[in-house]
C-alpha cells in the first residue's frame, strides 16, 4: 500500500513538473495589451445611406488595413469614385448581412481572444524582445480568407471560424479537411502560426546558401515553425496547432516510425519534386505515400518531432538559434532521430 501510494505521488509530482516546464516562462513584466478592432462591427452597424459620409471615419480607424480589406473584397481602392457604391452592396447584401449576424452570435464579444494573444504575444516578445508587435484586426469578407498577414498587420476573418457545422460551410461545399479547422478556438493558434510563418519563411536565405527545395528541408522547416508556435501557445495541445483531429494525432503517434522508414525506403526525402513536396505538406484530406486515415500533412508531424528532439537535446539553442538556422541535415544529425514503433 505504502508502495502504491509513493508512486502515485511520485506520478502527481512529475505531471506538475511537466504541466510548470511547458509554463514556466515568465511573461508577467512584459508590458503588452493587445485590444482587437472590429472592422465587421463598424461597417455592418452603419446606417446604409450614410456610408459615403463615414468612409473617411473608417479609414482613420483601421489605417492600411482598410485598404486591404477592400482589395480582399474585391472592391478597389476608397478614392474610386464607384467605391461608395460597391461597399454599399457589400454591407446591405442579404447574405453578408445574415453571416454578420451568425458571425455576432458566435462572437458577441473577444475579450477572450484578447486575453489569449495578448499571452502568446507576450511569449513572442520574451523569446523574440526586438520583433514588432502587429496591429490585430478582425472583419468578414464573404469567406474568402481566414488571416490577413501584412506589415504590422494581422487580421482574423471570423466567418471563417463559426465552428465545423456551420450551414454556410455546408452550402460552400468545403470539405471535411478544411472544415475541422473552422472553430474560434483554432483562431489563436492560426494567428500565431501565419504570423510566424511570414517572419520565418522557407528559403528566406536560400539565395545566399543556395537552400535546396526538398521533401526533408520542407518537413523541417514545417517542424520548426510548429515547435515555435507551441512555445509561443504552450499549454496549447499539439493536435490543435497542428489542425489534426484526436484520431489523426493517434495515428501520427502510433505511426510515426513506418512514416519515417517509408520516406527513407523510397528515397523521397531528398526528392525535390514540387509535387512531391505538396503531397506530404500540403492540405489534404490525407497524405499521398501514406494511408487514407493519415491526416493531410502528416510527413509536417515528423518534422515537428525532430525538431523536439533537437531542441531536447540541445538545451544550449535558444529559439532565436533554432528559427535563425537553415542547416535542416544538421538539425536531423543533431536531433539522432529514430522513432520508435509504438505498435509493439
Amino acid at each position: 500500500m505504502l508502495r502504491k501510494t509513493i508512486l502515485f505521488c511520485l506520478a502527481l509530482l512529475l505531471l506538475f513538473s511537466c504541466n510548470r516546464s511547458a509554463t514556466k516562462v515568465d511573461i508577467d513584466s512584459i508590458d503588452l495589451e493587445i485590444k482587437i478592432k472590429r472592422l465587421e462591427k463598424d461597417l455592418f452597424e452603419l446606417p446604409v445611406d450614410s456610408i459615403t459620409y463615414s468612409i473617411p471615419y473608417l479609414e482613420n480607424k483601421f489605417g492600411h488595413f482598410f485598404e486591404l480589406f477592400n482589395y480582399v473584397i474585391n472592391i478597389g481602392e476608397t478614392k474610386s469614385p464607384y467605391y461608395p457604391r460597391y461597399i454599399k452592396s457589400f454591407i446591405s447584401d442579404r447574405t453578408n448581412r445574415e453571416v454578420y449576424q451568425a458571425v455576432i452570435r458566435e462572437f458577441p464579444d473577444i475579450d477572450m481572444l484578447d486575453k489569449e494573444l495578448t499571452e502568446a504575444f507576450k511569449h513572442y516578445k520574451y523569446y523574440f524582445s526586438e520583433k514588432t508587435i502587429p496591429d490585430i484586426y478582425t472583419f468578414i469578407s464573404g469567406f474568402n480568407v481566414s488571416v490577413i498577414i501584412d506589415t504590422n498587420i494581422l487580421a482574423i476573418g471570423l466567418d471563417k471560424y463559426l465552428g465545423t457545422e456551420c450551414e454556410y460551410y455546408d452550402q460552400l461545399g468545403l470539405p471535411e479537411y478544411k472544415r475541422i479547422n473552422m472553430y474560434k478556438e483554432k483562431i489563436v493558434t492560426d494567428c500565431m502560426f501565419a504570423w510566424v510563418s511570414t517572419e520565418w519563411y522557407f528559403n528566406k536565405e536560400g539565395i545566399k546558401k543556395k537552400l535546396v527545395n526538398n521533401v526533408l528541408n520542407n518537413i523541417i522547416h514545417e517542424g520548426k515553425l510548429m515547435y515555435l508556435v507551441k512555445s509561443l501557445v504552450p499549454r496549447e495541445d499539439i493536435s490543435i496547432i497542428m489542425g489534426f483531429s484526436a484520431d489523426q494525432i493517434k495515428f501520427c503517434r502510433r505511426n510515426e516510425k513506418q512514416m519515417w522508414t517509408y520516406l527513407i525506403e523510397h528515397k523521397l526525402l531528398f526528392s525535390s519534386d514540387r509535387m512531391t513536396v505538396n503531397k506530404l505538406i500540403g492540405e489534404a484530406p490525407f497524405t499521398s505515400y501514406f494511408p487514407s486515415d493519415s491526416p493531410g500533412r502528416a510527413a509536417v508531424w515528423i518534422g515537428y518531432r525532430i525538431v523536439e528532439q533537437y531542441m531536447r537535446k540541445n538545451p544550449g539553442i535558444s529559439l532565436i538559434d533554432l528559427m535563425e538556422d537553415n542547416d535542416y541535415q544538421l538539425i536531423l544529425e543533431g536531433s539522432g532521430y529514430n522513432p520508435r514503433d509504438r505498435n509493439k
